[in-house]
């Protein structure tokens, strides 16, 4: 199976058309798009006004152009919400899920015949407003001492804004939800995150802080000794590449990727192609294009 695997295209508006281009170009079976899919540019002058734009931009370009994509291939589409996109707008998504595209967040699917794919979109506490996506990361290390972060935000639900205050002491964190999903697990799969691992080539800003999720790499570290993970794909942390001079790493036996994204007046859009071939005893990852 030939995927196309990106993340982040909300920094620049033209990177879903450029997703699309390229997944036909390629010829891919599959495309995966690991979170934060609406764009930056559009108008955010208040967070009620702001989940108005997001549903409306989904309503009326992404789903219309993944249904113009979908007449011109059997290419399957997997992707979800990121923690720059309200989760109130996901429902215009949900609307669509199992037929033109399929959401991944807690969620398993049949990827092939022997491997399945797993869906993550929680990230550990931000220094950023919108809380719908972010959760203590583990009950010792809720978040990444040193990272500036911001507790007050707000979050959407039923249609409408709420105050959020993040609770550091909060049992419900990413590192249970992990454990939840685990129980899912029953054959190898393909692991789809939003935040990368923690202290990795993938998590780092550009002041050298390594801020991915430590239950994540648990995860990962867990499920690949076991043999069953051969790929994990991230995003988030659109500079990390950069600065780590790597878009990949291997935990165990599994590679891990995050492409990065470009963003600035003329961005360039980042994405991989990789094989994944399913073969006994363990399928096999073989990348066919990196970003330049």
């Amino acid at each position: 199976m030939k995927i196309l695997f990106t993340s982040d295209i909300h920094v620049d508006s033209r990177h879903l058309g450029a997703t699309c281009d390229i997944a036909l170009k390629q010829a891919v079976d599959c495309l995966i798009i690991g979170g934060d899919l609406i764009p930056h540019f559009l108008p955010r002058p208040t967070p009620e006004r702001l989940l108005e734009t997001q549903i409306d931009y989904l309503e009326t370009d992404l789903v219309p152009r993944l249904k113009v994509f979908r007449q011109k291939t059997k290419c399957a589409i997997y992707l979800d919400l990121g923690n720059d996109d309200l989760r109130g707008a996901r429902k215009i998504l949900e609307a669509h899920d199992g037929e033109l595209l399929y959401l991944l967040h807690g969620r398993k699917h049949c990827l092939t015949p022997r491997v399945d794919i797993v869906g993550y979109m929680n990230v550990p506490p931000t220094p950023f407003v919108r809380k719908d996506w972010e959760k203590p990361d583990t009950r010792e290390t809720p978040y990444e001492p040193g990272n500036r972060i911001l507790l007050e935000g707000y979050i959407s639900r039923n249609g409408r804004i709420e105050k959020k205050q993040l609770d550091l002491n909060d049992n419900d964190t990413i590192e249970k939800d992990l454990d939840r999903l685990s129980e899912m697990i029953e054959r190898p799969f393909v692991f789809v995150s939003h935040s990368p691992p923690h202290n990795t080539l993938l998590d780092v800003l550009e002041n050298g802080l390594h801020v991915g999720s430590r239950a994540i790499r648990h995860f990962i570290e867990d499920w690949s000794g076991k043999g069953l993970l051969p790929v994990s794909l991230h995003g988030h942390i659109h500079e990390s590449p950069f600065r780590s001079g790597s878009i990949q790493t291997r935990i165990g036996q599994s590679l891990c990727l995050n492409p990065g994204q470009g963003s600035g007046p003329s961005p360039v859009f980042r994405y991989v192609v990789f094989e994944l071939e399913d073969h006994p005893p363990v399928p096999q990852v073989r990348l066919l294009q990196t970003p330049a």
